[in-house]
């Protein structure tokens, strides 16, 4: 039986996978997309490798886990069991693969506003994150698409790389995650003010978009707010079926629910990066499978598990 099933080959399914392997368990990997950082040209802030493809990264850490013996499967998981004998995990063509362990790294989906242009401009002119993307879209006029805390706390955070920011609050009812509907409090818009940021209250339409850049935002009574950049705040779930399946326990934020030692609420059952955290980068999600797959490996010892011979790299 395989020792560890890892589904996800982002960041952390990888990390996770190299780890395994090189501690000589065997190891299949899940690689069946999409990725969320597709639509993005360049991954940032990655250590020796800042602006390289995502496609790029994905394909070095494809190679190097293979390169000590990790199996890779192109395919789409649909369902999964876990009990005392271990876990089985079925696949979008039938196949069912069994291990003793699982590690889910299939990281989030997620939910954009509903408004026209957003996924047009999507990783590119379109951004949720400052750290990935703020030194890109820097000094441009910019808009972010969201209120309540987390709109504050963004508007005044994109005042570190420009100076012309404003927060739109009339986001369509249900449009995304966000807590649009919560508004601004009279405190928070008198903050933002003093630093220089807008509020603009007017129910927003559509962005105003040429191919993936954006030229402004455009309000439901034809009005339009010049605009280059637009951070917005999605909301997020888990990718994929695999954790209503198995009945894993959810934070309060919708993100899988591990201890310190990266286990779900089901026994043989681990998960690593987005999917367990807010806080998402190509390098925390790595960091994360390395910790998932070193408590994996600790726990198999612990149950008897032997080293096995695995392919080293001459």
């Amino acid at each position: 039986m395989t020792d560890v099933l890892i589904v996800g080959a982002g960041p952390a399914g990888l990390e996770a996978a190299l780890v395994l392997a090189r501690a000589g368990r065997s190891v299949v990997v899940l690689d069946g997309g999409p990725w969320r950082n597709a639509p993005a040209a360049h991954s940032h802030n990655v250590f020796t490798r800042d602006g390289a493809a995502p496609d790029e990264l994905r394909q070095i850490g494809r190679q190097q886990a293979e390169g000590y013996g990790a199996r890779f499967i192109e395919a789409w998981a649909t369902g999964a069991e876990a009990d005392a004998d271990g876990v089985r995990v079925q696949l979008a063509d039938g196949t069912e693969l069994a291990a003793r362990r699982l590690l889910l790294a299939t990281g989030v989906e997620d939910l954009l506003p509903e408004i026209p242009g957003v996924v047009e401009a999507w990783g590119e002119a379109v951004a949720h994150c400052p750290y990935c993307h703020g030194h890109e879209l820097r000094g441009r006029p910019t808009v972010v698409l969201g209120s309540g805390e987390r709109g504050v706390h963004l508007a005044g955070l994109l005042l570190g790389w420009t100076d012309q920011v404003t927060l739109c609050t009339g986001l369509p009812d249900g449009s995304d995650g966000s807590d649009g509907s919560d508004g601004v409090a009279d405190d928070d818009r008198q903050r933002l003010a003093d630093r220089g940021v807008t509020v603009d209250d007017r129910p927003v339409a559509a962005l105003d978009v040429d191919g993936r850049e954006v030229r402004a935002v455009v309000f439901e009574g034809g009005e339009r707010l010049e605009a280059t950049a637009v951070y917005v705040q999605p909301g997020q779930r888990p990718r994929g079926p695999l954790p209503d399946a198995l009945g894993l326990e959810r934070t309060e934020l919708g993100h899988v629910r591990v201890d310190e030692r990266m286990r779900t609420s089901v026994p043989g059952v681990w998960a690593c990066g987005d999917t367990t955290t807010p806080m998402q980068a190509v390098q925390l999600a790595a960091s994360s499978g390395f910790a998932a797959a070193a408590m994996i490996n600790a726990d198999l010892v612990g149950h008897g598990a032997r080293y096995a011979d695995a392919p080293t790299l001459s």
